[in-house]
């Protein structure tokens, strides 16, 4: 089940390329490796370029393991939008840029995206635009 908050991007996000929004959204993430292990987590906020994760520590350093293991350095990711009454999955494959432990059980990740599938891009460009509003 999916549930999402949005409120305004933080100053310090400004300098990104892309307006981000906050979400609380479940996230699937594959690495491209050993039969394609999946590992769940949380996107914190999104945009068009990328998302801000939070995972719990194991699944951090499992993603962390699988983008290093990686020929491509390369994670896929499967979330659902909430748009138009209807969950609409969004597919991605994503770069890790930045990881960091913030407590024994919780860590932050970035993940830039390198290219949507589908017509993930337009499905991101439209909600992000519809929360900013």
């Amino acid at each position: 089940m999916c549930s999402f908050e949005t409120t305004e991007a933080r100053p310090y996000e400004d300098r990104r390329q892309h307006r981000r929004v906050l979400t609380a959204l479940i996230v699937e993430i594959r690495g491209q490796r050993r039969g394609h292990e999946v590992f769940q987590g949380e996107v914190l906020n999104l945009s068009r370029g990328g998302l801000g994760l939070r995972l719990n520590r194991r699944t951090e350093l499992q993603v962390r393991w699988a983008c290093q293991t990686s020929s491509s350095k390369e994670v896929e990711v499967l979330f659902r939008l909430p748009c138009d009454e209807t969950l609409v999955p969004v597919e991605a494959r994503c770069r890790l840029i930045w990881s960091t432990g913030v407590g024994q059980e919780r860590s932050l990740m970035g993940l830039e995206v390198i290219e949507f599938l589908g017509d993930g891009q337009k499905t991101v460009e439209h909600f992000v635009a519809a929360q900013s509003r």
